[in-house]
């Protein structure tokens, strides 16, 4: 039997094969990779400007049954109430239950009565072209992987290498520490969620670096931190002690290739550098 989830972004999660929605077959499009060409007058052929990954569209199989035929009716409007459209949400397949789509219906559909049973096909459009992981990089970092806890499978690119599992490092200047992103797909904090805490920063006289030798990115403070001060780079968003403290960065954003990042810090002694991410697949 075939299983799926919603899930809200206020935490709520439905499974549909306990409102008597059974999943019949769960189909996913190959990745929409949408390239960028240019023309060179006069020359042959055309420049590669990159590529990029549009909206995936989900097709989804479903059987309804009800408990007797006069309440067939009062199962479709459930349905419809579950599979609203004003938000997106989040659809959880079973054979990969540690991964998530955020979707919205893309299309109307109807649901035919026969006895207690409605077979309906819903297409959904997958928001990001990218699957997520549930969990992320901390649940890893204090539980490690948990099998019993389906937040983590096979398929999801994870080593069974103790460093791995580490996301919370006290970094010493002249000295590199890695992070490993288990996910095909490369992270940018302008496009997918990344959360960097500086803290315990000891040592700082003038500004904070940190680099990303495997991309080349970094984000640099132009002050000096205290020990006291707990800085978050939180997707586009900079906060020195809860406070707004961009204006007080050099606007530079650490990004994350998949696999292993190695990183360095720079103008202070030691930090705590704490890395919050779910995986990204394509």
């Amino acid at each position: 039997m075939k299983l799926t989830i919603i899930q809200r972004h206020n935490g709520e999660t439905i499974d549909l094969d306990n409102a008597g929605i059974r999943t019949r077959d769960f189909i996913i499009s190959a990745p929409n990779y949408i390239n960028q060409f240019g023309e060179i007058e006069g020359g042959l052929g055309v420049v590669d400007y990159g590529t990029s990954i549009g909206p995936r569209d989900i097709n989804v199989y479903f059987r309804a049954t009800s408990v007797d035929i006069p309440d067939f009716s009062l199962l479709r409007d459930e349905i419809f109430h579950i599979f609203r459209a004003e938000k997106s949400f989040y659809l959880i397949e079973h054979r990969e239950p540690g991964k998530r789509w955020l979707v919205k219906v893309q299309d109307t559909y109807s649901i035919p009565q026969r006895n207690v049973f409605g077979n309906f096909e819903i297409r959904f459009i997958g928001l990001k072209g990218v699957a997520e992981s549930i969990g992320t990089t901390q649940d890893i970092h204090r539980d490690g992987i948990d099998a019993y806890k389906e937040l983590w499978g096979f398929g999801m690119g994870l080593e069974a290498v103790d460093e791995s599992l580490i996301y919370t490092h006290k970094a010493v200047t002249g000295k590199t520490f890695r992070i490993f992103n288990a996910g095909n797909v490369p992270i940018n904090p302008f496009e997918q969620d990344l959360k960097i805490t500086i803290s315990d920063v000891v040592g700082s006289s003038e500004m904070f670096q940190i680099t990303n030798h495997t991309n080349g990115s970094r984000s640099r403070v132009e002050v000096p931190l205290s020990s006291n001060d707990v800085v978050v780079y939180d997707g586009a968003n900079v906060t020195r002690n809860d406070t707004v403290f961009l204006r007080d960065t050099r606007r530079d954003f650490i990004e994350l290739n998949p696999g292993w990042n190695v990183f360095q810090i720079y103008y202070c002694d030691s930090a705590t550098i704490d890395f919050d991410f779910p995986f990204y697949y394509k």
